[in-house]
């Protein structure tokens, strides 16, 4: 007898020395509870009971030794927020809700229905990369993710049916636990075929969205569109072709969306402001197409959360980099080299770096037309850097720096018969840097804060000098001499909260403090503007809500308010969206709002019409603050490969300004206001492999300045163009990929001093793109050409014509015929 028990005693404790005495290590990245408890189980004979949908509903990243199993899973109940309790050798783990619902056996009073958290965050299968802009929805309530993909979501239910997508992505549909740890992972439905990526069954997926609310495009993995022109511009050359942005004139200012004038655009990469989108020559985008995830296009009627000027806004989200391996890429074309590396730093941060800069001219086999003296057929020469790290902090939170650096510089001379041969010669240079911080954070409870801070400056100089030629050389003379240096910057602060969502609202609010500041410095031999440097900061704070009143009908409002720092006025900008679903795959929508900018972009315009731009600060001390409304009216259908848009758009902008100068070389400020009305028509079809598409613009912008006490009369304002008609077809054919563009536009006046003198021509250019991909080795390979200008139409750029005495007036010509061969090495 004595023996049997001693065996027993022995046995007991060689199990509890296996299960406790020993130190736990646990290793884990990314695990779900479920697997873990597995691996303890096999590893040390622990025993576990626990409810599946908690286990399978919160994956753990961990690297700790413990002394014992009862510390390793009191760590592990902890990263999941779950008690346990251990019965007999059993580990019994339960939501924290659920035991706090046994402790209190006899309530004191009622008690409210449990709520559950579901909240967690959107990525992407292999590399971890977070999905911006996600959509999901969760006891029939529709949610959108933030720029991060992160959701917070709250329900009355332990278990919720989700159905998350993203564009490009394999829908997932699931049935989840609740947890503030969730970690959707979505597989990408494409197989990448460089510039055009298709689905795993055949077919091209759509990588745009337009029309799912007022006045609305987005994109996904831009850079994945076969468009002409793509490794340049690669933003301007997807949006020319989409309806209610104007591709005629190829303006080198701003994009031109729903008729808006220059710095009425806002363009936003990473949350740093680019005052300037491009590069001068127009050819050049400023952040490299190997950094752009994802493009949000608002063209008006949108809410408080996007932008802070009268007119449109172009969010661009930045990638945030493989996680888990080193990659490079490597583009050459005839006009630019481009490189791209991505640095895994460690399990959770990642470093990205881009690269671009023209080559020499000697390259460039575009036909050009510097044959004709009626045109000015600009050089130009551009560089650009982009620097992103991107880390995970905790479990949760998120840590993103982003740079942005590009300089470019543009010279043109034109020849002409004036008091003998008389030079005009223009040289611009600008340079674009930005900086941003930004800090995201779950909170356990509920909720996403997220601080950015930013910093932009756009600093442009010009100089231009008319001189007389006397036996090909200039003889001293010079007839007028114009430079001037204008910067402008800002620099920004905001915390932003998203309450997680209910089952009819979702809360948002934010605060921030702006400071901007612009300069003007010249030297010319007549004063046009006084040299200046102003500074103005305001307080900028808004609320937002996402109402969802049924399946079918959902509202947001918001409510913007700007206050300038010392100053007593407020800028209230209230703002309303709908959107009604007639079935699943047809909605009718609306937006209406109030804006408000602070600062401008304001034109000088000398005595013979030449037009040149200054940035000022719209303070109401310097210039006015500018204002605006929109209103929008739309309609989408979408049905087996078949998508149709309608949308009717109507804005009226007042505080623009303008600087006339006399021939005496006195200048006098004109305040104007403009408005436009609008349509556009969007037709898209998928035909196994193919997409074809139509767009169509309707519209008219017509503007007024005050002269004395009263406002002219409504001319038409120089960008207004009445049709504009753009189609597109891209072919995939397995290895072998083609693309055609054609845009064909009614023309606009270019010219509303001396309306005598208007001249529209219509805008018409075709484009081609051809591109092969093929493997070598472990080297991903791809080569092709793009045509711009395939008829070499001679266009006219807008706002860059010039009048000389005389009565002539000479355009700065559109992109000639441009054929660039390209290259590119994926590793």
């Amino acid at each position: 007898m004595k023996t049997k028990v001693l065996f027993v005693l022995i046995l007991i404790l060689c199990t509890s020395a296996k299960s406790f005495s020993q130190s736990v290590s646990l290793d884990y990245t990314d695990e779900l509870l479920n697997e873990i408890l597995l691996d303890l189980n096999q590893r040390y004979g622990v025993q576990i009971s626990i409810n599946a949908d908690l286990s399978n509903a919160c994956p753990v990243t961990i690297r700790q030794q413990y002394k014992s199993m009862d510390l390793a899973i009191q760590a592990l109940a902890e990263k999941c927020d779950l008690d346990f309790k251990k019965i007999g050798d059993v580990y019994v783990f339960r939501s924290n809700a659920a035991s706090e619902l046994s402790a209190e056996k006899i309530p004191e009073r009622p008690k409210s229905p449990p709520v559950f958290l579901y909240q967690g965050l959107i990525v992407e299968r292999g590399t971890g990369e977070p999905l911006p802009f996600s959509s999901l929805k969760l006891s029939g309530r529709g949610i959108v993710a933030d720029e991060n993909g992160r959701f917070s979501f709250k329900s009355g239910q332990r278990q919720e049916q989700g159905l998350f997508q993203s564009l490009g992505y394999e829908p997932a549909d699931t049935l989840i636990g609740h947890s503030n740890k969730l970690r959707i992972i979505l597989n990408p439905r494409l197989m990448e075929l460089g510039a055009v990526e298709v689905i795993a069954n055949g077919g091209i997926t759509p990588l745009t969205n337009v029309g799912e609310k007022a006045g609305h495009i987005r994109f996904n993995d831009i850079s994945n569109n076969l468009i002409p022109g793509l490794s340049d511009n690669l933003i301007f050359n997807n949006l020319r072709l989409y309806p209610g942005v104007m591709a005629a004139g190829e303006s080198i200012a701003d994009f031109v969306i729903w008729g808006s004038y220059a710095g009425q655009t806002h363009v936003i990469y990473d949350g740093i402001s680019l005052f300037n989108s491009w590069g001068i020559n127009d050819d050049m985008g400023r952040v490299n197409p190997y950094m752009i995830k994802n493009v949000e296009v608002y063209k008006g009627g949108y809410n408080v959360p996007y932008g802070d000027r009268v007119g449109g806004v172009v969010l661009m989200e930045g990638t945030s980099g493989d996680l888990q391996s080193a990659g490079a890429r490597v583009s050459f074309t005839n006009q630019l080299a481009n490189a791209y590396v991505n640095l895994p730093l460690s399990k959770k941060a990642t470093l990205q770096v881009a690269a671009r800069k023209t080559l020499f001219e000697a390259f460039d086999l575009s036909a050009g037309f510097g044959d004709d003296e009626d045109v000015i057929v600009p050089q130009y020469d551009y560089s650009d850097l982009n620097l992103k790290l991107t880390t995970a902090l905790g479990d949760a939170d998120r840590l993103e720096i982003s740079s942005i650096y590009s300089e470019d510089e543009y010279s043109g001379d034109l020849r002409l018969r004036f008091r003998g041969t008389a030079v005009q010669d223009i040289n611009l240079n600008s340079v674009q840097t930005g900086n941003s911080v930004r800090y995201a954070h779950n909170w356990s409870k509920g909720g996403i804060s997220k601080l950015t801070l930013s910093q932009s400056e756009y600093k442009p100089e010009f100089s231009a000098n008319y001189f007389v030629l006397e036996g090909g050389r200039p003889n001293g003379d010079t007839l007028r001499r114009y430079n001037w240096k204008n910067v402008i910057e800002e620099y920004k602060a905001q915390l932003t909260h998203r309450f997680a969502a209910t089952q009819k609202h979702q809360l948002q609010l934010s605060g921030a403090f702006i400071a901007n500041r612009a300069s003007l410095a010249s030297n010319a031999d007549r004063v046009i503007l006084e040299d200046t440097e102003a500074t103005a900061s305001r307080v900028s704070v808004y609320a937002h809500d996402d109402i969802q009143w049924t399946d079918k009908l959902s509202m947001q409002l918001g409510l913007k308010a700007d206050l300038f720092y010392g100053g007593t006025e407020s800028f209230l900008q209230p703002r309303v969206n709908l959107r009604y679903d007639l079935t699943p795959g047809w909605n009718l929508h609306a937006g209406w709002g109030l804006y408000n900018q602070f600062v401008s972009k304001n034109t000088i315009r000398d005595e013979l019409g030449n037009q040149s731009d200054v940035w000022q600060l719209a303070d109401n001390v310097t210039t006015n603050v500018l204002s605006s409304n929109h209103s929008v009216l739309g309609t989408t259908y979408r049905v087996n490969g078949l998508e149709l848009g309608l949308e009717a758009f109507y804005k009226e902008v007042e505080g623009f300004g303008r600087f006339f100068v006399s021939r005496n070389g006195m200048t006098r400020f004109a305040e104007g206001e403009a408005r436009t009305t609008g349509l556009e028509v969007f037709a898209k079809k998928k035909i196994k492999t193919h997409d074809f598409w139509l767009s169509y613009t309707l519209s008219e912008v017509e503007e007024r300045f005050r002269v004395g006490n009263q406002f002219s009369d409504f001319q038409q304002a120089p960008q207004s163009q009445r049709h504009e008609l753009k189609t597109v077809a891209i072919f995939n054919f397995d290895k072998l990929q083609f693309s055609f563009a054609n845009v064909y536009g009614s023309g606009f006046p270019n010219n509303t001093f001396r309306p005598d003198l208007q001249d529209i021509t219509p805008y018409w250019r075709t484009d081609l793109a051809f591109q092969y991909r093929l493997k070598l080795g472990a080297t991903d390979l791809e080569t092709g050409v793009s045509i711009l200008n395939l008829f070499d139409r001679r266009n006219v750029r807008l706002n860059q014509s010039l009048s000389v005495p005389g009565g002539s007036r000479i355009n700065t010509v559109g992109i000639p015929f441009t054929p660039t061969l390209y290259v590119n090495f994926g590793f």
